[in-house]
């Protein structure tokens, strides 16, 4: 068997491993949503945009995502981040609506989108209530829920839809994620403290 040959076979064996792979997309079974993974940094510099603080307790921002990946008829991205890494704890959106029927038919479109898109998730679409949720694997799921708008900060319409995807309470990225943010209010909270002698 020639070099060419054995080359060719090589380089056959590899792309045979690496196809299924490839096929394996990121998207929200995995922790992925409107091009951001959750547990990654966001990267702050200075056009970086905080729509909402964070505040004792959680200390989480709201940081508006610079190069979302969305449908046109969302607006923005919210990424709730931690306060020292900035790693990305949750992914919103909250969507403004001037009445209740249109911020009822934005969230009916989009449960329907993500059952599609997702045949096998579990969803509960109590958001005629009041409350979805879709459960896109063990570990994630997005949370969909109707808020009149005076329960949300820096809005003046009437109705928001929020979604939020996040890690299952139960699952292990959760955990890891609530270990993390802990770590990182015990260091703000020693931050700028005097400690000498202690």
């Amino acid at each position: 068997m020639n070099w060419r040959l054995r080359s060719g076979a090589l380089v056959g064996l590899i792309c045979g491993l690496l196809l299924p792979l490839a096929g394996h997309a990121a998207d929200a079974t995995s922790g992925h949503l409107f091009g951001y993974s959750i547990g990654e940094q966001y990267p702050f510099d200075d056009s970086t945009r905080i729509a909402v603080p964070g505040t004792p307790p959680s200390r989480l921002d709201r940081v508006v995502a610079q190069a979302p990946v969305k449908p046109d008829d969302i607006a923005q991205v919210l990424l709730i981040t931690t306060p020292v890494s900035h790693t990305i704890f949750k992914i919103g959106v909250q969507q403004p609506f001037e009445t209740e029927e249109a911020a009822r038919a934005f969230a009916g479109k989009y449960l329907r989108l993500f059952s599609a898109k997702y045949p096998t998730a579990e969803a509960d679409l109590e958001v005629i209530g009041r409350r979805g949720r879709i459960r896109f694997s063990q570990d994630y799921e997005l949370v969909m829920t109707l808020l009149e708008g005076s329960q949300v900060r820096g809005t003046d319409a009437p109705w928001v839809i929020e979604f939020l995807y996040q890690s299952q309470p139960d699952s292990l990225q959760a955990a890891d994620l609530s270990m993390l943010l802990d770590k990182e209010i015990d260091v703000i909270e020693l931050r700028g403290q005097d400690t000498r002698g202690l």
